[in-house]
């Protein structure tokens, strides 16, 4: 069974992307894919061991050098793990222990500890009310007696000593607060400062003096009732979520220049207020199709009656192997991302611009062997066009980024293996040739305008025997005349293809013109002669005659392209 595990990581070791101000709802730095793996234990080696050790190093369970063999000093962190979480103590890293290490772990923390988790634990608490002391990183009496507080506020054993369960209690939402003294003096709510000037967005995990501010105005306003940290953490983001449906904001926890405005403006609902009216959802603008068979992604944007039949986009990918298939049937994104993927089971390689579609499958870029962007996995380039991966959707980096960019939560994706193989319109939708002074795809070449048809007039080219690999007007004719007629059913580019020749050849057995697939001279011809006799053949409708009298009524275009290779909004 495979799975998918994420987790926002801060590793010294990954380039710097972005701040957090600067990640969108959704999106994240990195995410740690575990789906397929293998089971580890005492004697194994590799890189996935190494990767293990690494994790657990950084999680202060593993303190040995990283060598990527499982030895004693692995087993013992791996135990150390497991008795921590309450699970048996085997020193074996199965698939669901991997999924946990890789995940949001904790390891438990007491008194005398130093380092980030501690520094964490301690603005959590003080975000929370229960620790009012230095964020230090060291685990002293303060935290020691802060740690006591919510445990016993919250129905746990008070040790003082933060174990994993009362981690877990501490960072989700289900807690009490801190019971205040009632002989405490209340202090006055803080008034909104003068000078409020928009800085740019702020997002979860920001800390600094506009976060502040934030927290000030939202107090006065009565949507949020914690210590002021300048820390832009879970209670914080709840209260801009709440104040943003209040004011009739999408609620998405960002705070934006809008969001902001509103904040300090004067006709600002106060909690407990009456709610503005929520804005109209914003239709989704696109349906994705994944073409197995071709290997294809088709994007789909709306017409003018709201329906998914506008092509707009077709990339070339890399779906899963037989072994390791993307799962056909329609899927929901959820509008989960990351800006670098690792993949530890798989030889630790990684990937950019990560767009969850199932817990089994994404869409992300060619492989990389590092985080250094000139350290690409040529073999993913190559395989581009042909089934390759583990389950998830490979593309060109540009291509990746523009799903990562464009397609948000709510889209639908469709991936099916039922589509007849369709040769020109794969050739067709190749990117350009990988760059390696750039260490990416060129720029895609623009489409050509495809030339005009018309099925009762030869094409005006100087006559020529058509076969594969030629391209032209005349094979453009050649297309849309087969097509027609019902023996091509692919897509008409100009060039001459596997499906082109396939339908020559079926044209040509039914017609006694041999079977070769290639379109001498004859073929044409008698493709020519036939176009013509038609034309000749069509009576003129009478004045009298009815217009569509009687006629079946028209049914509604195919989202699948035919008969043009230009591919609306398609940008060189």
């Amino acid at each position: 069974m495979k799975r998918l595990l994420t987790l926002l990581l801060a590793l010294t070791c990954l380039l710097s992307l972005a701040s957090a101000e600067d990640v969108r709802m959704g999106e994240e730095e990195v995410v740690i894919v575990t789906s397929e793996g293998r089971e580890l234990r005492y004697g194994d080696k590799g890189e996935e061991v190494r990767l293990l050790q690494t994790r657990m190093k950084d999680l202060r369970y593993y303190a040995g050098p990283v060598t990527g063999n499982y030895l004693d000093a692995t087993r013992k962190a791996v135990r150390a793990v497991q008795e921590a979480y309450g699970l048996e103590a085997t020193g074996v890293a199965d698939l669901d222990l991997q999924e946990l290490i890789y995940g949001d772990a904790h390891r438990p923390l007491k008194k005398g500890d130093s380092g980030k988790d501690v520094s964490r634990l301690q603005t959590r608490l003080s975000e929370l009310g229960y620790y009012w002391g230095q964020i230090s990183g060291n685990y002293l009496d303060g935290t020691t007696a802060a740690v006591g507080h919510f445990q016993e506020e919250n129905g746990l054993p008070k040790t003082g000593s933060a174990d994993v369960q009362t981690l877990i209690r501490l960072y989700s939402d289900d807690i009490v607060m801190p019971t205040p003294d009632p002989a405490s003096t209340p202090m006055p709510l803080p008034t909104p400062p003068p000078e409020v000037k928009y800085a740019g967005i702020i997002a979860y995990g920001a800390k600094n003096s506009q976060v502040k501010l934030v927290q000030e105005r939202l107090t006065a306003l009565g949507y949020f009732d914690r210590k002021l940290t300048g820390g832009f953490y879970e209670h914080t983001s709840k209260a801009v979520r709440e104040f943003q449906r209040m004011n009739g904001l999408v609620p998405d926890g960002v705070i934006g220049e809008q969001t902001w405005n509103v904040m300090f403006s004067l006709d600002v609902v106060r909690a407990g207020g009456v709610p503005k009216p929520s804005p109209a959802p914003t239709p989704v603008p696109y349906f994705i199709e994944v073409d197995v068979n071709n290997q294809l992604i088709k994007v789909f944007g709306r017409d003018e009656s709201g329906q998914f039949t506008r092509l707009e986009r077709i990339f070339l990918c890399s779906t899963g192997t037989a072994s390791y298939p993307s799962r056909p049937g329609t899927y929901t994104l959820t509008g989960r991302k990351a800006r670098w993927a690792e993949f530890p089971n798989w030889g630790g390689g990684k990937a950019r611009w990560w767009v969850r579609i199932d817990s089994e499958i994404a869409f992300h870029s060619v492989i990389y062997n590092s985080n250094n962007l000139d350290d690409v996995n040529m073999n993913s380039v190559r395989k581009l066009g042909s089934r390759a991966s583990h389950g998830c959707i490979r593309l060109t980096v540009a291509d990746a980024k523009w799903i990562y960019d464009n397609v948000g939560a709510g889209t639908q994706v469709l991936i099916h293996e039922n589509a007849p193989l369709d040769p020109e319109l794969k050739a067709a939708s190749k990117p350009g040739e990988f760059n390696k002074s750039t260490w990416l795809h060129n720029a895609t070449p623009a489409p050509t305008q495809p030339p005009a048809y018309d099925g009762s007039v030869p094409p005006v080219s100087e006559p020529r025997n058509l076969k594969s690999g030629m391209q032209g007007d005349d094979v453009y004719w050649l297309q849309s005349k087969l097509k027609e007629l019902g023996y091509y059913k692919g897509t008409v580019t100009g060039a001459y293809l596997e499906g082109t020749k396939a339908a020559v050849r079926a044209f040509q057995k039914d017609n006694k013109l041999g079977s070769s697939g290639s379109a001498d001279r004859k073929t044409q011809q008698f493709l020519f002669d036939l176009a013509v006799s038609s034309a000749q053949a069509r009576p003129t409708p009478l004045p009298t005659d009815p217009p569509d009298a009687g006629l079946p009524d028209v049914p509604p275009p195919s989202p699948m392209p035919s008969g043009n290779f230009i591919v609306e909004g398609d940008d060189p």
